[in-house]
């Protein structure tokens, strides 16, 4: 990485570790079965750190059509963190899911440029993302209510970006291991939300979400060139 996107990546990797750290310390010392969220103060600006540093690490990026794209899917990012960290609001969850939806559209502008990996393990990973997130919407299906063609649009915005990343032509296979981890994350999310009580898998959709962003940003940048 160029020295000035390297300092501002590795700032926002540790502002997510140190989200995660606090998330983990008000886990343990709550009881059973408590949300985390509200847990601790100004948890809003704690869990919306790590993507606005990144999104600075993006400002450096010496592709300028991809530094556009990579910044705004970085912002829309910052926006679902701080709605999806108020609950309270009553558009909280359908606000959050509209910007990620958001998020990957630019994750997935900026990486169809970039097709071109068709080695049979990067295909063979797509199948399964698409085989996996099917199933998941199959058993999602009866407990969408008014959210289905929100959910089904997320969906297919989700899929259609993991691949992108799994078959884009990068120096460096993080942005494919970013991409799975967000599959990974909003997979949690999505069991929480409309099969299982959230607070068991809150921990799992932060560290899988930020290892998710970190990746997909060093994948982007690192040994690029204008």
């Amino acid at each position: 990485m160029p020295p000035r996107v390297r300092e501002w990546w590795m700032a926002g990797a540790v502002a997510g570790t140190i989200y995660g750290t606090l998330l983990v310390s008000a886990a343990l010392e709550l009881p059973p079965g408590t949300p985390l969220t509200g847990s601790f103060a100004w948890q809003p600006a704690w869990k919306t750190a790590m993507v606005l540093l990144l999104a600075r690490a993006a400002w450096f990026h010496p592709v300028r059509r991809e530094r556009r794209w990579l910044i705004a899917a970085l912002l829309f990012s910052a926006s679902g963190d701080l709605l999806l960290a108020v609950p309270w609001l009553p558009f909280s969850f359908v606000g959050g899911l509209g910007f990620f939806l958001l998020a990957h559209l630019a994750y997935l502008a900026l990486l169809l440029p970039l097709l071109g990996d068709d080695r049979p393990h990067r295909l063979l990973a797509c199948g399964a993302v698409i085989g996996a997130v099917g199933t998941l919407l199959g058993r999602f299906w009866p407990n969408l209510g008014t959210l289905t063609v929100e959910v089904c649009a997320y969906v297919v915005a989700l899929t259609a970006m993991a691949c992108a990343a799994l078959l884009a032509r990068l120096p460096t296979p993080l942005a494919a291991l970013g991409a799975l981890c967000f599959v990974v994350s909003d997979a949690l999310v999505g069991i929480a939300r409309f099969l299982s009580p959230f607070d068991r898998f809150e921990l799992g959709i932060w560290w899988t979400y930020a290892a998710a962003q970190v990746l997909l940003v060093a994948g982007i940048v690192a040994g690029r060139r204008p």
